[in-house]
């Protein structure tokens, strides 16, 4: 049995659990705890040293620890329409790493945000702890975003360019779907979509039933000034979980 190691709010995470389930693929789930559970995430993935990220999927042949990777890896075999048909694998390809790019820039928007965001933090947090432990587990919080800035290099400069770049990403975004296209590339549902419709997580959170969020960290994950300016893409991103997404399983375990 394959196993995911992931973090349900995570748009990465969803990419890869979206692309295991359009593929019909079962898998057990594991939910990761940043900076808590790096150790057992290094000994899950036999992975000592270097870096180590979620998503993963363990596999009896081996670990794959990228969410394009873990797309890939379902697209050829699993069942049902293929999400990397070959005349524009190219493309998709291209838009994954666009993809990266936003959701780079959107991670440290959202860091941000969270810093100053007490109620969001203690929403953010493993939701078996009792509400008086996880209260206290502020300062344990503070250190998980010290730790994810740390790790994923966002420094002040990063910072300062994520605004600017996550709109040029979604201003590529709009272009390709200039015209009212349903979808980024060909006339149907590709990895393409998957991944630029889940870097509007960092800009408007979708729907609970895909995504749970308590209401505090719905808020901090939003991003009002680019949610008004990107409406007709999050409303997009709606239509394509309405279409597409449709009795997504909420993670558990």
């Amino acid at each position: 049995m394959r196993t995911l190691i992931a973090e349900h709010f995570s748009p990465w995470s969803e990419k890869a659990r979206w692309a295991l389930d359009h593929h019909g693929l079962a898998y057990d789930y594991r939910e990761h705890v940043p900076l808590l559970g790096e150790l057992l995430l290094r000994l899950r993935t036999r992975r000592p040293t270097g870096r180590v990220i979620t998503p993963a999927l363990i596999t009896p042949h081996g670990v794959l620890m990228d969410s394009f990777a873990i797309a890939r890896h379902a697209d050829k075999i699993g069942r049902g329409p293929t999400l990397f048909p070959r005349d524009h694998d190219a493309a998709i390809t291209a838009w994954n790493a666009r993809s990266e790019t936003a959701l780079a820039a959107g991670r440290a928007l959202y860091l941000e945000r969270l810093t100053h965001d007490r109620a969001a933090k203690i929403e953010m947090q493993p939701p078996f702890l009792p509400e008086p432990v996880r209260r206290a587990s502020v300062p344990a919080a503070d250190l998980a975003i010290t730790f994810l800035r740390r790790k994923y290099k966002i420094d002040d400069a990063a910072l300062a360019a994520a605004d600017a770049t996550l709109a040029r990403e979604l201003d590529g975004l709009r272009a390709a779907l200039a015209g009212g296209r349903a979808y980024v590339v060909g006339e149907g549902l590709t990895y393409a979509d998957l991944a630029m419709a889940v870097t509007l997580q960092f800009v408007a959170p979708v729907d609970g039933q895909y995504i749970a969020l308590g209401p505090a960290a719905r808020a901090s994950w939003g991003y009002a000034a680019l949610a008004e300016r990107f409406a007709d893409l999050v409303a997009w991103r709606d239509g394509l979980y309405e279409r597409h997404r449709r009795g997504a399983p909420r993670p558990a375990g």
